[in-house]
């Protein structure tokens, strides 16, 4: 008579405690990617300037909180 270990249960997939909301639009990020600017979570598409709301992809500059495109922060 052969005996078999028994069967190994796969631990149930762990669900976050809290959600990640995006900095900028303050919905939950469900995205693949996410960035994290200024220590907070953005979606990236909501990584812009707060004055002309161009997306900011290489750099950007923060006063107060906010992002500005390199344009807007020097004005």
């Amino acid at each position: 008579v052969l005996s078999h270990p028994p069967p190994t249960r796969l631990p149930k997939a762990i669900k976050p405690k809290t959600m990640v909301h995006c900095a900028g639009c303050k919905r939950p990020i469900l995205d693949r990617f996410l960035l994290n600017v200024l220590d907070r979570a953005w979606h990236v598409k909501c990584v812009q300037c707060c004055e002309c709301k161009c997306n900011l992809t290489e750099k950007c500059f923060s006063r107060e909180g906010k992002l500005y495109c390199k344009n807007d922060f020097f004005r």
